[in-house]
């Protein structure tokens, strides 16, 4: 992967300490104004992923791209390596490892929205993503080592993820995602008012697309008072709509070959994090 200018350019430009210094502005201002903690949020994972994309993408291997590419939208880089032709000469274990790395980045962005959304809220709401992104980590150590995908020959195709940028912060990237935080939250309190869906419907339903945009929704919503069995059931609503999204797109997908394999670690990693979240949440209660 090529970057269109250095890192040390970047740092003699005005434009990345501009970019910096509104960041640093938006949170000061969410420390007054909670629900835009969105903004902020959103602006340091478009500089995180700038900085990854100049620190390590060239180093990087095809996986790798794909938990940065992860970071900003895993359910594009499912759509990218599971039915674009450049991937299809890709062997197994990189789209494997590639499709278990998205899905780690996602769940961590997930544990960063929770930490920055809410005020003093308990360990135990992290524990379901955390459990299943320890679930992919043993997957991942899996399908690297096993000697069922180590005698697979490297990839021949020196294919890129596009959804990495060269810039430090797109701003008009972090408003469209916070107005659709915001749009979200409006929505959900108007299909649970006006509707009469409940809101584990209209959340299933969101979380199917994009599961960052919903989980910072029910953040924002219940960011003052992130407690009770109301807020787990809605954890893993999420983490259901994921699992079943995901493990659509990879079934459909063409370019991959063992889907059970995926799907199998997708559901069972969801069983094991509901089994050990619910005994740990019962203790806590």
């Amino acid at each position: 992967m090529e970057h269109n200018t250095p890192l040390s350019t970047h740092f003699k430009d005005k434009h990345i300490w501009f970019d910096i210094a509104v960041l640093a502005g938006f949170f000061v201002i969410a420390h007054f104004f909670p629900l835009l903690k969105i903004v902020p949020l959103v602006g340091s994972l478009e500089l995180f992923s700038f900085f990854a994309f100049h620190l390590l993408s060239k180093r990087s291997r095809f996986q790798l791209q794909g938990f940065l590419g992860g970071f900003i939208s895993s359910t594009a880089v499912f759509l990218q390596t599971l039915n674009e032709s450049k991937f299809s000469l890709a062997n197994e274990r990189e789209l494997l490892l590639t499709l278990f790395f998205a899905v780690c980045a996602m769940l961590l962005e997930c544990l960063f929205i929770i930490y920055f959304l809410s005020d003093d809220t308990s360990i135990v709401f992290y524990l379901p993503f955390a459990i299943q992104l320890g679930c992919m980590g043993i997957a991942i150590l899996y399908v690297s080592y096993s000697p069922k995908f180590a005698k697979l020959a490297p990839s021949t195709v020196p294919a890129d993820i596009e959804l990495l940028n060269d810039h430090p912060i797109i701003w008009k990237n972090v408003a469209k995602f916070s107005a659709l935080i915001l749009v979200l939250v409006a929505a959900m309190n108007f299909i649970g008012n006006e509707l009469g869906l409940s809101q584990g419907i209209s959340t299933f339903i969101v979380s199917l697309f994009e599961a960052h945009a919903i989980l910072a929704s029910v953040m924002t919503q219940w960011g003052m008072q992130a407690q009770g069995a109301d807020l787990m059931t809605l954890l893993f609503i999420i983490l259901l709509g994921s699992t079943v999204s995901k493990s659509y797109l990879a079934y459909n997908g063409r370019n991959l070959a063992k889907k059970s394999l995926f799907i199998a670690t997708m559901f069972i990693s969801l069983l094991i994090s509901l089994t050990l979240t619910a005994a740990f949440f019962s203790a806590y209660q």
